[in-house]
């Protein structure tokens, strides 16, 4: 779905999704030319309107694809979301022996401008050339038309709206740059060995992600707890900081068994939370420090380690294992 399944409705003007999974592989003839490539449609639908329930309905369908001869997989999916399902597919099927390809554009295939093209002949290539297992989203690295990045699906971020090169790797390098036939390595991925894989495809959506800002009002906190939310991932400022108006709710969540994670709203960097005084006494109130664990891959996280344990001490070791890379 999204832009990349898309054209101009030169009617209305708006983009709208009518391409099929095989329409759109026929559209891009180089394709046939470097892989046999067999297609299927799961659902049509821009990114926004994707919910957790699609990324199980992704994962349960490429579980059947872990035994199968094939070389990789591609989703064709909108770019507004494209990174929490790169998230959730990347906790959800760790070790996948296989590497799996999250590709969007941000402009439909029938504008002279598009991206699509090359963005799916840069993922193919990758699953045919790159050789390595994982969740990656491949996009433009740029705004000209040779170069694409395969960045982890855990360590991605939509940083512009329209850019071509809209996504990019935080704190980091892409782990593959292509340009031509050219594939080069820049990191190595932290997956479990092949013959590891078991996947578990749970999750629970009681997870809120709490972004603080000044003014966040404690009665907000208060109602998300009473919601019988089971965890809540704040986005704090700097180091993963919040205001004293919340340390009695705070307080209230944890005493309720309610995990508490810290990213910051910086993006890039680590959160620290030993450095101030402020910062000390949320760690004594039960906040749990995310490293530099993206806030909306926390998010993920927690709705999937939540999904796979009821238990208070092993949630918060999840939380803190490097499953797939989402700590650099």
């Amino acid at each position: 779905g999204g832009t990349i399944a898309s054209k101009v409705d030169y009617r209305t003007g708006a983009v709208t999704p009518i391409l099929t999974a095989e329409e759109l592989n026929s559209s891009v003839p180089e394709l046939s030319k470097m892989a046999n490539i067999d297609t299927e449609v799961l659902f049509s639908e821009y990114s926004e309107n994707i919910m957790p329930d699609h990324w199980l309905q992704i994962a349960n369908k490429l579980v059947e694809f872990s035994k199968s001869n094939y070389s990789g997989i591609i989703i064709a999916h909108g770019t507004d979301t494209m990174h929490y399902t790169s998230s959730f597919l990347s906790f959800a099927l760790a070790g996948f022996p296989i590497p799996i390809v999250l590709v969007g554009s941000q402009r439909s295939s029938d504008r002279a401008s598009s991206d699509a093209a090359l963005n799916l002949i840069g993922a193919t290539r990758f699953l045919v050339e790159g050789k390595s297992n994982g969740v990656y989203v491949v996009m433009h690295h740029d705004e000209s038309d040779e170069t694409i990045s395969c960045h982890l699906g855990t360590r991605v971020r939509k940083n512009h709206t329209s850019k071509r090169s809209a996504f990019e790797t935080i704190g980091g390098s892409p782990a593959f740059v292509i340009t031509g036939d050219k594939i080069q390595k820049n990191v190595e991925s932290n997956y479990f060995k092949e013959s590891e894989f078991t996947p578990k495809v749970n999750l629970d959506t009681k997870v809120a992600l709490v972004k603080y800002y000044p003014g966040y009002s404690a009665e907000v906190l208060e109602k998300i707890i009473d919601m019988g939310y089971r965890a809540i991932i704040f986005e704090g400022t700097g180091l993963g900081h919040i205001g004293k108006v919340l340390y009695e709710s705070v307080k209230k969540a944890h005493e309720k068994g309610v995990f508490l994670g810290m990213t910051s709203q910086c993006i890039d960097g680590r959160v620290g939370m030993t450095v101030y005084e402020s910062g000390r006494d949320l760690l004594d109130l039960g906040i749990v420090p995310l490293e530099n664990m993206i806030p909306e891959v926390a998010l993920v996280k927690a709705m999937w380690v939540l999904g796979n344990s009821n238990d208070k001490e092993e949630i918060k070791n999840l939380m803190l294992e490097n499953i797939a890379s989402e700590i650099s």
